[in-house]
């Protein structure tokens, strides 16, 4: 039978299990798990997708820079938190967005959302989600319109053209 009387607890901020990996490793595991997300994209609707991501990416890691110099703060460009932000900003964001949502979109959810909350792990929401619910709230026309797939409008086309001989 346990004492549970001389038992000692101990409590300590999460994560519970340390297996020595940083945040870096962390993230790099998180972008290598989204490439087939954003390569499927890229197949399905086109090289749209790819530019969206490309100026995501980097609009994030530029606002994060920004912010972290105007603030004198040490520079977390190297954690790539901001490059998963972008990337996942990405992935949210139709394929016919114009280029200019996602520049927009990185910099609320770099600036107000991850860093006016204290930066990596302290913010209430995830920054591409919140800044996805902001450009659909601000830009809904350019948020909810989609383009068919590639491989599908190659394909009715392909039948109409059939049908039509």
């Amino acid at each position: 039978m346990t004492d549970y009387k001389n038992l000692k607890l101990r409590a300590s901020s999460n994560p519970h299990i340390r297996n020595g990996e940083d945040t870096r490793g962390l993230m790099l595991d998180v972008i290598i798990a989204l490439m087939p997300a954003l390569l499927f994209g890229v197949w399905h609707f086109g090289v749209r997708v790819a530019i969206s991501a490309v100026v995501s990416v980097a609009s994030a890691i530029f606002f994060e820079w920004l912010y972290r110099r105007l603030m004198k703060k040490t520079n977390t460009i190297g954690d790539l938190s901001a490059c998963v932000t972008g990337l996942l900003l990405a992935l949210v964001l139709p394929p016919s967005a114009p280029w200019w949502l996602p520049v927009i979109g990185a910099a609320f959810a770099i600036l107000v959302i991850k860093q006016l909350f204290g930066g990596l792990g302290a913010n209430f929401l995830n920054p591409a989600l919140a800044a996805r619910a902001a450009l659909l709230s601000s830009w809904p026309a350019h948020m909810t319109t989609f383009l068919l797939p590639q491989r599908t409008l190659f394909v009715n086309t392909a039948a109409v053209a059939d049908a039509a001989t």
